[in-house]
């Protein structure tokens, strides 16, 4: 989830200047954080490529057809939208286990890991989330609008009742984040790692993660979320750390809807 906010808007040689630094300075720390990573070529196998593969065309599929298309968001479509979820990862879960793999031991999802992995992810989140809001503010000042809020978030704004509200948080903040980071980081990323390398699969699998949401003023701060995500994962290894920082980055954006509703219009 994406917020527009109403930042104030600096002269243009000094926007891209500190635009430029800001780049250079994050660049600097995923080179950095690149050399530490301990993320290794997971087992993944033929099965694994043809679900991933039939995943990947599937979400671009989907993808295509909602372009030009009017699209609406309801309570029951939320409901469907989990139940889409949890469907994909017992998929997964069960492509990995037909193989005689742990999906838990391959995504590193142990108890244990948890409460550090946690803590990386809290961590990375207060690094990235100045870099997505200037990279937000380019678009808009680039645009000449930031009234493209994410479908999402004009239906929490809509609609303040406490069940369609509790479905919305529920959804960002715990159902979104965990199958998200399992279906993109672990697995789709995984696969495309193993069989493609590193590179292509954190540009390709961060652009499907940001065109699948289908918000094309958000796609930049999307993609940036989403290849932070990846080299997350690569430093930690677990997707207890990336589940963390997406879910406390939505829920950032959700606490930001409840006390200023203004600022996604």
């Amino acid at each position: 989830m994406i917020l527009a906010l109403d930042l104030p808007s600096p002269s243009s040689v000094q926007f891209a200047m500190g635009l430029i630094a800001l780049l250079g300075f994050y660049g600097w720390l995923a080179v950095k954080s690149s050399k530490r990573a301990v993320l290794t070529t997971q087992p993944f196998g033929v099965p694994d490529a043809v679900c991933a593969g039939v995943l990947v065309l599937w979400m671009i599929y989907v993808t295509t057809q909602s372009v030009n298309s009017s699209q609406t968001i309801t309570l029951q479509l939320i409901l469907a939208n989990s139940f889409l979820y949890g469907s994909l990862i017992l998929g997964i879960f069960g492509v990995i286990g037909f193989q005689r793999h742990s999906a838990i031991s391959i995504f590193q999802l142990q108890l244990s890991r948890f409460p550090r992995a946690a803590a990386s992810g809290l961590l990375w989140l207060v690094i990235i989330y100045p870099l997505i809001l200037v990279i937000q503010q380019t678009v808009e000042h680039f645009s000449g609008n930031n009234d493209d809020a994410q479908l999402i978030v004009r239906f929490f704004v809509q609609h303040p009742d406490l069940e369609n509200r509790l479905s919305v948080i529920l959804m960002a903040v715990v159902v979104a984040p965990i199958a998200e980071e399992i279906i993109f980081r672990g697995y789709l990323y995984g696969v495309m790692r193993r069989y493609f390398g590193r590179i292509p699969a954190i540009l390709f699998s961060s652009l499907l993660f940001a065109a699948i949401h289908g918000n094309l003023s958000a796609l930049p701060g999307l993609c940036i979320l989403a290849v932070t995500l990846c080299l997350l994962y690569e430093r930690t290894g677990s997707l207890w750390a990336t589940m963390t920082l997406h879910g406390a980055f939505n829920t950032s954006t959700v606490v930001a809807l409840i006390f200023w509703p203004s600022s996604s219009t």
